[in-house]
């Protein structure tokens, strides 16, 4: 019997889970040794702010270690770092904070300026202590997220002259000069960033995110009431205030950067002070996940196959599901299927993931929804893909795939059809569900008892080609295998569906330790 290829879709339940493995460890100091040094009341609610962020990222309140106050001195935090780095199983991800003054120094061995996170005990850890410190963490870890609540500067005309127009009672600068302050100022430093660091000594800027509280010249501020303007900032949007821009169905930090500084100018708006957060490292880098992302408007399309016996069964499928049909397995051309009666979405609007998320090209959309799944891999993860074919003849030519792997994993192919709406799963599949494939071994998809055949439009198929270390959970994204009375098709071709993909791809669909994948997006053309 011939069947045509054909998924059945269920979105449930779809709120994000905690990845086992993952850790954080969260630093915070309101008070120091030396009585001199300013308290910062704010930081006991950042520590509970950054606990609810690890939380939200999928982190387990047991994997969270915390340091606090008279805890954080220079050798028990370096001790932590080094520790997580140890503990951190590979391929997982991490989440280092740390809320207290920052300091700024002369350098005794250069006579440079640089930075530092001041300790309980007066010390300072520089930029690059903490990525020595961290260094097993960063290069073992799938990524690691860093946010440092803290400032390098007083200010170009001092911390004390630019909060006179806030509540001094509620507003303190995390800043505290270390020694020799005037040597200092900020237009006299020459200092590397933490992101540098971490990459020179081996992490991968694409594994590795850092976000700080503010510019070099600028103050970080601390609300005694609130905890800090940039981590309660964050905190809001990471935990669902930031907006999906782009309409792919996750939220990337570059979107959760624009978020938190409108928040921030919000905040610091009666003043006249500026304060900038800012993301380096992996911006596309996926944080969390929705966690009540809507149900998607699903369509249902059946389709009878006739009785033909022992035919290898064919997919026509580069393009819409709306234009989905039989295809013969011989050579001979065959005419664009005509659309299946019925089987466009309803026009029943489906409520948007954030109600102030902007209206987007549903192309767009779901390219966008490619290239962001594409982002979260692993450079250490490459591989190979040969398109033995780039350029497909409508009802003639079958797609030709050769992929090697750097690693052993689990195969996935995600197709966008020329139809600019056709968005679904390709492999594995009701045919061929077992998916693993060995390193360094050349697989060939389709394979010889199935094809997948160009059904048109004219235009060009995107196709994301990826192998993970772990397989996916199919309960977050269920595949029913065809059957001779009931083949039915959903389509991934809405703000819920793409949001569900992306889930199931790279965030709680996860079925194993490392979240890893390798990953590559290539297009195919369609002609007549």
């Amino acid at each position: 019997m011939k069947y045509i290829i054909l998924f059945l879709f269920v979105f449930a339940g779809l709120a994000y889970s905690q990845v086992s493995e993952r850790k954080a460890l969260i630093i915070g100091v309101s008070e120091y040794s030396n009585p001199e040094i300013e308290k910062l009341r704010g930081v006991p609610y950042d520590m509970q702010s950054a606990t609810k962020i690890a939380v939200a990222m999928g982190i387990p309140e047991k994997n969270i270690k915390y340091i606090k106050n008279s805890e954080a001195t220079k050798a028990n935090i370096m001790a932590a770092l080094k520790e997580a780095g140890d503990s951190t199983t590979e391929g997982t991800r991490a989440f280092v904070y740390y809320s207290g003054h920052g300091t700024r120094y002369p350098d005794p061995k250069t006579g440079e300026c640089v930075d530092g996170l001041l300790t309980y005990d007066a010390q300072a850890i520089t930029n690059a202590e903490f990525a020595n410190a961290s260094k097993k963490l960063t290069q073992s870890s799938d990524k690691v997220i860093t946010m440092i609540d803290a400032c390098f500067s007083e200010g170009v005309v001092g911390s004390r002259s630019k909060t006179r127009s806030l509540d001094l009672a509620q507003f303190s600068p995390k800043f505290q000069s270390k020694s020799n302050a005037e040597a200092c100022k900020p237009v006299n430093v020459i200092t590397r960033g933490l992101l540098p660091e971490v990459t020179r000594l081996g992490g991968l800027q694409e594994n590795f995110v850092q976000i700080t509280s503010s510019r070099p010249d600028e103050v970080s501020y601390d609300d005694a009431n609130a905890g800090g303007v940039a981590t309660q900032s964050m905190r809001d949007c990471l935990l669902g205030k930031a907006v999906d821009l782009n309409g792919s169905g996750a939220i990337t930090m570059g979107e959760v950067e624009i978020c938190a500084q409108k928040s921030v100018d919000k905040m610091l708006k009666s003043s006249n002070v500026t304060q900038h957060i800012t993301v380096s490292g992996s911006r596309n880098l996926i944080p969390v996940a929705f966690k009540e992302p809507p149900k998607p408007e699903l369509t249902l399309a059946q389709i009878t196959p006739p009785s033909v016996a022992t035919a290898p069964a064919v997919l026509v499928a580069p393009s819409s599901l709306t234009s989905l049909a039989e295809s013969s397995p011989v050579a001979t051309p065959v005419p664009p299927p005509k659309p299946i009666e019925n089987a466009k979405p309803p026009t029943q609007q489906v409520p948007p993931m954030r109600p102030t998320a902007p209206v987007v090209e549903p192309t767009l959309a779901s390219l966008a929804t490619l290239k962001d799944i594409e982002q979260q891999r692993n450079p250490r993860r490459s591989i190979e893909v040969k398109v033995n074919k780039p350029t497909l003849k409508i009802g003639k030519d079958l797609l030709d795939l050769s992929i090697k792997s750097k690693t052993d994993g689990y195969l996935y192919l995600v197709l966008l059809g020329s139809d600019a709406s056709s968005f679904y799963l390709l492999y594995p599949n009701g045919l061929e569900s077992d998916n693993f494939i060995k390193a360094g071994q050349t697989v060939k998809v389709p394979k010889p008892d199935w094809g997948i055949k160009a059904a048109g439009p004219e235009g060009t198929d995107r196709l994301l080609v990826m192998v993970s270390d772990s397989p996916r959970k199919l309960d977050t994204l269920q595949m029913a295998k065809p059957t001779e009375k009931a083949p039915y098709t959903f389509a991934l071709n809405d703000l819920g569906g793409r949001h569900a993909l992306i889930n199931y791809l790279t965030g709680s669909g996860i079925d194993g330790k490392s979240e890893s994948f390798g990953a590559q997006l290539i297009s195919i053309k369609e002609v007549r």
